[in-house]
């Protein structure tokens, strides 16, 4: 039995040292908040154009995507629907046009997290923000997650509050 040990030791050192070590994907922050950035302004010219087939190529199909009603809580498929049919409606007007933008990477720069903040003819004066989750697959960054809510201001919550107990 003692004389195997020192073999088996000798094909163990000579396995594990002649594994090759896979090559670190070097993660360059400039260039993925400029990706990230214009995959965001290219989803926004394709909303404001009212193109729902551009507009949901940004989307994965396994996402998660809500609205700002406590019941807008969608797969794919009917956040699909839901966009199809309001970008067909003429009587929604988008004219998105963000006023902040937050762009925050994981440490390995496979996803990030982003927020964008705006106005819309539908929430004036309360701002919306939309929450995002970015994952990059086949060097395309895509969302899983997004969430729109409104924001009012602190100083309005009690406004609101008033208003909404009536």
């Amino acid at each position: 039995m003692k004389k195997l040990y020192f073999p088996l030791l000798v094909a163990m050192i000579v396995v594990t040292s002649c594994q090759s070590k896979p090559t670190p994907v070097s993660f360059d922050p400039v260039t993925a908040k400029a990706e990230i950035t214009k995959a965001l302004d290219d989803i926004n010219e394709a909303l404001n154009s009212r193109d729902a087939k551009a507009f949901l190529s940004f989307f994965t199909e396994d996402g998660l995507y809500c609205g700002t009603d406590p019941k807008e809580v969608w797969d794919k498929a009917a956040f699909a629907k839901t966009i199809t049919e309001m970008l067909a409606d003429k009587t929604y007007k988008p004219n998105t046009k963000v006023d902040n933008r937050e762009i925050r990477f994981d440490k390995d720069g496979n996803s990030a997290n982003v927020i964008e903040q705006f106005n819309t003819s539908w929430s004036k004066p309360v701002q919306v923000r939309n929450t995002m989750h970015f994952v990059k697959a086949n060097n395309k960054w895509l969302i899983d997650f997004s969430s729109l809510a409104l924001i009012p201001e602190n100083k309005d919550l009690p406004k609101i509050t008033k208003v909404l107990k009536k």
